[in-house]
């Protein structure tokens, strides 16, 4: 009889535990990674306390649910990312972590925004940045850089940005060689200021007329800080590249060698325009598209990385929850990122992380 009551109280014990009861019950679960409600509340009111620290705060706190939904965002996020490492052989080795942690050293010392460990625990919501969870992190974040690196190659970006821009350069436009002598207007003035440039400037069309050299007028009077020392010369001008008044005046109005009869008004006041040459031609010089193209790559493959990785991750959760290895909480509503962090929010819906975080791939 007594081995019968044991043996009941034993079954229920068993069946408790297999359902979850409500004091174990994890806040979210990926794969056999869990996250206790426990640890959540412990890195919440990390979070809390490392918002009520800060001296200077713009808009209102997020409140403890916002904090919560990012802070389980991350966790789902982070441990996505790490499976997918795995699945396809993406290794994270130790030196791996520790340079990405001295990376984030670096960057919150010169930043300003407090101590590491400060920073850890009031973005995180982390021990520190001693801690094993910390170097998880930083593990996730090197992670994410090397998968978002095998989606979307530097070769495959270079000759996408190659062929566009040299298919842009090869284009034939109007280009123009021209002089201006610029009296500026300041915004909001009276219209007996800008009644006094305009004189001004039909006084340098005068002193034009009378023979004094272009150049030297502009030195001596322009305020266009671009050109005033070059004698007002700007070279290869594409049409439709200035304002529209400028444009017409350049590609319009004027021949080789002409100057404007009056004073042409854009929004920066009043010029004096003398076109010195005008052709027809390539858009850019090789040197010019070289130079393009290098600049264009980095931003481009960035770019790319960053839509390919977010699909990666996106798919992978799909597929999670289909295959019940993820577990997450349903919220009413998405959780706006937090308002007073210091640092720069994280892609992918990822709360700030310690220092301004690139985007994957970068």
């Amino acid at each position: 009889m007594h081995l019968n009551k044991w043996l009941v109280a034993l079954l229920a014990a068993i069946a408790l535990v297999a359902c979850g009861s409500p004091a174990v019950q994890p806040v979210a679960r990926v794969d056999n990674v869990t996250l206790s409600r426990q640890e959540l509340n412990t890195r919440i009111d990390r979070v809390q306390h490392g918002l009520q620290k800060q001296q200077q705060q713009q808009g209102s706190p997020p409140s403890r649910d916002q904090i919560e939904q990012q802070l389980v965002e991350l966790f789902i996020n982070q441990n996505l990312v790490l499976g997918l490492a795995k699945q396809k052989g993406v290794t994270v080795s130790d030196k791996d972590v520790d340079n990405q942690v001295a990376q984030f050293r670096q960057q919150i010392t010169q930043s300003g925004g407090g101590t590491f460990d400060e920073v850890v625990q009031g973005q995180l919501g982390l021990p520190g940045g001693d801690s094993s969870e910390f170097r998880q992190f930083a593990s996730f974040f090197v992670a994410r850089q090397k998968l978002a690196a095998t989606l979307v190659t530097t070769d495959t970006v270079r000759q996408q940005v190659t062929d566009q821009v040299m298919a842009e350069a090869s284009k034939q436009v109007l280009k123009a060689k021209v002089a201006h002598i610029l009296i500026s207007v300041p915004q909001g003035a009276d219209a007996a200021a800008t009644t006094a440039a305009e004189t001004k400037a039909k006084q340098a069309i005068e002193r034009l007329d009378k023979g004094e050299d272009f150049g030297a007028l502009a030195k001596e009077l322009s305020d266009d800080p671009g050109s005033k020392d070059n004698g007002g010369v700007y070279d290869n001008v594409q049409q439709g590249q200035m304002v529209p008044e400028f444009d017409k005046a350049v590609f319009q109005d004027l021949k080789p060698g002409e100057t404007t009869k009056t004073p042409v008004k854009t929004q920066f006041g009043f010029h004096v325009i003398r076109l010195l040459d005008r052709s027809e031609g390539p858009a850019m010089t090789q040197e010019q598209a070289q130079q393009q193209i290098e600049q264009t790559i980095a931003q481009e493959l960035q770019q790319q990385r960053g839509v390919a990785f977010q699909k990666l991750v996106a798919d992978e959760r799909e597929k999670a929850k289909r295959e019940g290895r993820l577990v997450e909480p349903t919220y009413p509503t998405p959780a706006p990122a937090p308002t007073v962090q210091p640092h720069a929010q994280q892609p992918n819906g990822q709360p700030p992380a310690a220092p301004a975080a690139p985007t994957p791939g970068t």
